[in-house]
């Protein structure tokens, strides 16, 4: 039977755990935004989002039991780490706060895919979704971004038809089917549930949403029981996503097992958030009066339990941080438009047209011709 002592010690644990003040420290960072003057009005709802202030628990490791030994306390320093919270109302703020933490607090591994430097318990802020852009490391990133975007949209597991067209190295982590498991739009537009009337999950989710503003069921599962196999080389980092309504403001939190913050979060945060501002605006359609008129735009958190930077691209990542003094002023990208018709969109998705200014935009620049 579990000592008193011990049940206590559990009991602090959960709470700890499960307590949304346990986030740490919000750290800040002031950078530059590239066409902030883009937003329009969902844009200025979303960046004028309250977040609240996070401090340190201070009291995460005052154990009540003073008979606690150094061993112990050592222990629950250990079990109870420092969590960093990362805000920022453009996604390169997030990607350059996310590098500096890793930097300045990283610890070393070694994995699968290689060794480098990892940080724990990191959350990842976009407070307007809208600025999604990695404008760092255009036009490269932006040409990556749109061809990822593409291949979602199409749904294709075989590597050939979906992801390869946005980089051959995704044919590498093809299994002998030539399928890959990470393509994220293939989980939100087109796999069906069928004890749901064979909806889609995006479906779902607008369904669960439309019925109850405050459901906590509209969930989009993407890391899946069936991915659980040793010889994968391809294993979705991405556990899955949840939207929800939070004073007024359409959110959406990601709960991701490990996030590269060069290769990896850019991209991913760039199709969270389009996904987000999509379910926003085919909820307005929906909505009567006058919760259509009340609700706007929210922020976009990715929780991930590591995130890292790897030596081969330690040299890259960490030359962002000089990025802003050496920019070319030259280079410039129109900002991506804002999704105006939700349903169009949908139909541009479902149909490989780009009939909406916002597909127009991303078949410009995924630019295969």
């Amino acid at each position: 039977m579990l000592s008193i002592k011990i049940k206590k010690s559990l009991f602090c644990m959960m709470i700890l755990i499960f307590s949304p003040n346990v986030l740490g420290n919000e750290l800040t960072l002031l950078a530059h935004s590239h066409g902030s003057n883009a937003y329009n009005k969902a844009s200025q709802n979303s960046a004028s989002f309250q977040w609240p202030t996070y401090q340190k628990n201070t009291e995460q490791n005052n154990i009540s039991d003073t008979n606690l030994n150094k061993s112990e306390e050592n222990t629950q320093h250990f079990l109870f780490p420092e969590n960093v919270h990362i805000t920022g109302k453009t996604l390169d703020e997030i990607i350059l706060q996310g590098i500096k933490n890793i930097k300045e607090n990283g610890a070393r591994f070694d994995a699968r895919a290689g060794s480098g430097l990892q940080a724990y318990d990191v959350s990842y802020t976009l407070l307007n979704p809208q600025e999604r852009i990695h404008w760092l490391r255009i036009p490269r990133s932006t040409q990556y971004f749109c061809r990822e975007l593409l291949a979602y949209f199409k749904g294709s597991l075989d590597v050939s038809e979906g992801l390869s067209q946005a980089s051959k190295i995704w044919q590498s982590l093809a299994d002998k089917n030539n399928q890959v498991s990470s393509n994220y739009g293939y989980y939100v537009f087109h796999q069906r549930i069928p004890e749901c009337g064979n909806l889609t999950q995006y479906e779902w989710v607008l369904k669960n949403l439309e019925k109850n503003l405050d459901s906590r069921k509209a969930f989009i599962n993407i890391n899946q029981p069936h991915h659980k196999n040793f010889d994968s080389k391809d294993f979705p980092c991405t556990l899955g996503m949840q939207f929800f309504v939070r004073n007024n403001h359409l959110c959406c939190v990601v709960s991701s097992r490990s996030t590269d913050i060069f290769t990896g979060l850019p991209y991913d945060m760039g199709f969270f958030s389009f996904v987000t501002e999509l379910v926003y605006k085919n909820l307005k359609e929906r909505l009567d009066y006058p919760k259509k008129e009340q609700l706007n735009l929210g922020y976009v958190t990715m929780k991930t339990n590591f995130t890292q930077i790897y030596d081969k691209t330690s040299k890259q990542a960490l030359g962002l941080l000089n990025t802003l003094e050496k920019q070319d002023k030259n280079l410039y990208i129109e900002p991506m438009p804002s999704i105006n018709d939700a349903q169009e969109t949908l139909n541009d998705i479902y149909n490989e047209t780009q009939k909406t200014p916002v597909m127009k935009w991303i078949h410009k620049h995924a630019n295969f011709c």
